[in-house]
Formats: C-alpha cells, sequence, structure tokens
C-alpha cells in the first residue's frame, strides 16, 4: 500500500511539472524618460513626459529641492477665488499630483501641450512662459476636461555636481472662458 501511495504521488508530482524550473519574469518597470534638466528645454520636457506618464518622481524632480538650492516653491494661481491655493508648497503639489494619478483614467488618459514657448535667461537663473493645453480623462467628471492658460516660470540652477534646472516659482494665468491650471489645482485638492 505505501509503494501505491508513494507512486500516485510521484506521479502527481512530475505530471504537474511542479519539479522543472520556469523561465525567470521581467520585473515590472516604470516609464522613465526623465533625463538630467541640463537645460531649461529639458526641464519642461521632463515635466510634460512626467504628467502624461504619471511618474510622481519624476514630477517631483522637476521642482527645487532644498538640498540643493536654499530656495522655497512658491506657485502664484490665476486666480484668488480659491484660498488655499494661496499658500500653496510643494507637499500640496505632491499630493495635487497624487490625486491627478488617481482620478485620471489608466493609459494615455492626459495629454499636455506646451507652446509659444519664450525663455529670458540670466546666468544662472532664468523665465520661461508658455501657453498650456492640459486635456484630462478621468473617473471624476469634476477633474474631466480641457484646461488651457498662460505659464511663467522662475527657475533656477542648483549645486548639484552636474547643476540642473529646478523649477522655483510657478505663475498661472487664465484664458478668458477656459478653466485654467489653478482650477484644475483646486478641484484635486478636494
Amino acid at each position: 500500500m505505501k509503494k501505491i501511495i508513494f507512486f500516485l504521488f510521484f506521479l502527481s508530482l512530475s505530471s504537474c511539472d511542479l519539479l522543472t524550473t520556469r523561465n525567470a519574469e521581467q520585473p515590472d518597470t516604470l516609464a522613465n524618460s526623465n533625463i538630467p534638466a541640463t537645460s531649461p528645454d529639458i526641464l519642461f520636457q521632463n515635466l510634460k513626459s512626467s504628467i502624461e506618464e504619471k511618474v510622481l518622481e519624476n514630477y517631483i524632480q522637476c521642482f527645487v529641492d532644498p538640498s540643493f538650492l536654499k530656495k522655497e516653491f512658491k506657485f502664484f494661481p490665476s486666480t484668488t477665488q480659491y484660498p488655499v491655493l494661496n499658500n500653496w508648497n510643494l507637499d500640496m503639489e505632491k499630493q495635487n499630483f497624487v490625486n491627478l494619478k488617481t482620478r485620471s483614467k489608466t493609459g494615455n488618459s492626459i495629454v499636455l501641450g506646451l507652446s509659444h514657448t519664450n525663455l529670458t535667461q540670466f546666468g544662472d537663473s532664468a523665465i520661461y512662459q508658455f501657453d498650456y493645453d492640459l486635456s484630462i480623462s478621468a473617473n471624476d467628471q469634476n477633474v474631466n476636461g480641457d484646461y488651457k492658460g498662460k505659464g511663467e516660470f522662475k527657475i533656477f540652477l542648483d549645486n548639484r555636481s552636474l547643476q540642473q534646472w529646478v523649477i522655483v516659482e510657478w505663475r498661472d494665468f487664465a484664458i478668458e472662458n477656459s478653466l485654467s491650471w489653478s482650477e484644475l489645482k483646486w478641484r484635486l485638492y478636494y
């Protein structure tokens, strides 16, 4: 009887391929189109791709890090209608991005168009301006839609060994009859 049980046990193991090795699976990887922002254009390409690809780590790298530059991030909204935006900081910006990622649909649900770019450089600082068209396909109807306006960014070179451009100030300007990025931030904040 023991021989029969052993034989059946051995037969079941060999028929299920439990003793054979399987091929290794490829690890999950995040899209990483972020490269060191050694020019203002690279910085804003990183900003655009991090939003469209929904990669928080790449998004936050676009902003000032006090470890490398003794400045604080400031946001100036297009409207004073939402008081919470008047004291906006980097932690709120980070949480806002997480909320955007969570509320947007999976896949390619965010498209950011930048046009009419203008750069005025002052050595280790610059003003970078552009018109934006941010289109979001979201599960939340309060977030779903198009946001248009003008952005003005004060950027600086930081103190890393390979100096990188980072956003220190962000001014948002509304375009008549359009929702602005400031309104999106407010909608995502609550």
